[in-house]
């Protein structure tokens, strides 16, 4: 009985810290959305291509009231292009559209951005520059590309 006690109390302690943690929480991890991007604030970058040396980059949407999720992207004829897997279904595309005022953080630097969503290009328009970046991708079947992604295109404020 004792046993059983001290594992309550534990488990109890145990939830309590991961709550604050998650109310606490400033970056995104992995699946698990952040708040308000950490990092060093930069002006709006020329170029992009330093996106190619991380596999995974942060977006911080709706910057009055902080939501960050850790997402891919790449470059397309210039442009910086962050993908959104079933945008439909998910919460931060469609806060995008609304207020397309962005912070995109590329390892510990965070840039003020916009997010104009592109429906203009198909995935196999954009599978050699997704390629270029994610080789894996290059095998995969074109006919069998996820068919809701949501393509945004940032640019500056």
């Amino acid at each position: 009985m004792r046993m059983l006690k001290w594992t309550g109390v534990a488990l109890g302690a145990l939830i309590i810290v991961a709550g604050a943690l998650y109310l606490l929480r400033t970056d995104p991890i992995y699946m698990i959305s952040g708040k308000r991007l950490s990092g060093d604030e930069q002006p709006y970058p020329t170029d992009w291509s330093m996106c190619n040396d991380h596999q995974t980059i942060a977006v911080e949407v709706r910057v009055d009231d902080p939501h960050s999720v850790t997402t891919i992207c790449f470059l397309h004829d210039g442009d910086f292009i962050v993908p959104a897997m079933n945008g439909s279904e998910k919460q931060w595309p469609a806060m995008v559209v609304r207020d397309p005022r962005i912070r995109v953080k590329i390892g510990d630097v965070v840039f003020p951005a916009r997010a104009d969503r592109l429906t203009d290009l198909s995935m196999a328009d954009l599978l050699p520059s997704i390629a270029a970046k994610y080789p894996q991708i290059a095998e995969r079947d074109p006919t069998d590309a996820p068919q809701d992604v949501w393509l945004f295109q940032i640019s500056a404020r």
